[in-house]
């Protein structure tokens, strides 16, 4: 994602709070949609007689004529998911960021799926894996943590 991404709004941790009980349903409908892909294409693949990663897979898939209608709502929720401001960072693991300023800079409140809200935030370029909980306000490089 680039710094010269442009965001519908900006979140304070209230606003994003408010937001994942209507979010919530939408994520966990995602997250079977993406059980029932990983389904079919262990089905498909068996059926064939291929591995998962076979290249021949897509036309017997084609053939069966589910996996469309199941990539169809993936990209459907993450479109609702997006009309609500946030983004969907981590469709697989129910990974959902809202935009926010902190500190002059533009950072991302993330929430993951089964949390009950939003405890972590983390700047644009680290991702998931640069998350810190809310509290803490140190930079890469400091190890301190404001209580």
């Amino acid at each position: 994602m680039s710094e010269a991404q442009t965001y519908t709004r900006f979140f304070t941790v209230e606003e994003a709070n408010a937001l994942i009980p209507r979010l919530r349903p939408k994520v966990e409908e995602l997250l079977t949609t993406f059980k029932e892909i990983r389904t079919e294409i262990e089905t498909a693949a068996g059926q064939a007689g291929l591995s998962p990663g076979s290249p021949e897979l897509a036309r017997h898939l084609e053939a069966r004529a589910v996996a469309p209608g199941l990539f169809d709502r993936v990209k459907r929720l993450i479109g609702e998911l997006h009309d609500q401001g946030c983004l969907v960072n981590g469709p697989e693991a129910g990974l959902v960021d809202f935009p926010c300023v902190y500190n002059n800079e533009i950072v991302f409140l993330c929430w993951k799926y089964g949390e009950p809200r939003v405890g972590y935030w983390h700047r644009i370029p680290d991702g998931f894996a640069g998350r810190r909980p809310l509290l803490d306000v140190s930079g890469p490089e400091e190890e301190t943590r404001v209580h």
